[in-house]
């Protein structure tokens, strides 16, 4: 059990732990988690994850060789090929379906974001992207 998944979720705000899934999500898939993470609410429909430093070695060298958007668009290759996954998992958090997720890249800065766009009701129909809020990242 990691160390975000052995805090008590009774203490933890939901954007806490919506960082805290999209840090996982990316340690998990990526084999990195950020150094960094957090998430906040941007208006009452959506939410905004920033993760810093979630590049691999390997993703920055490429980058630094003027090929970024090679890095930009293989990220966002695997992204969609997991979104269904991160998605559910803060659909979990707040209680809500995500309506759409959007996942970004800024390759010379080293920061990643997602954005969750929120149903109105926790009774609308499941989305099929998804992105949100903030934690300490595991970097690795």
């Amino acid at each position: 059990m990691s160390q975000l998944e052995t805090q008590s979720s009774a203490v933890r705000s939901p954007l806490q732990s919506v960082a805290d899934v999209v840090a996982r999500h990316f340690k998990e898939q990526f084999g990195r988690g950020p150094q960094r993470c957090r998430a906040f609410f941007a208006g009452r429909d959506a939410v905004v994850v920033i993760l810093d430093g979630t590049m691999s070695p390997a993703e920055r060298r490429i980058s630094d060789m003027g090929q970024g958007e090679l890095v930009r668009a293989t990220r966002s290759a695997l992204q969609s090929a997991v979104r269904a996954d991160v998605v559910r998992a803060v659909e979990e958090v707040v209680g809500r379906p995500v309506l759409h997720a959007v996942d970004g890249l800024d390759v010379d800065g080293d920061v990643a974001t997602q954005l969750f766009v929120l149903s109105d009701t926790a009774g609308a129909p499941p989305a099929t992207h998804g992105d949100a809020v903030s934690a300490p990242g595991p970097a690795g």
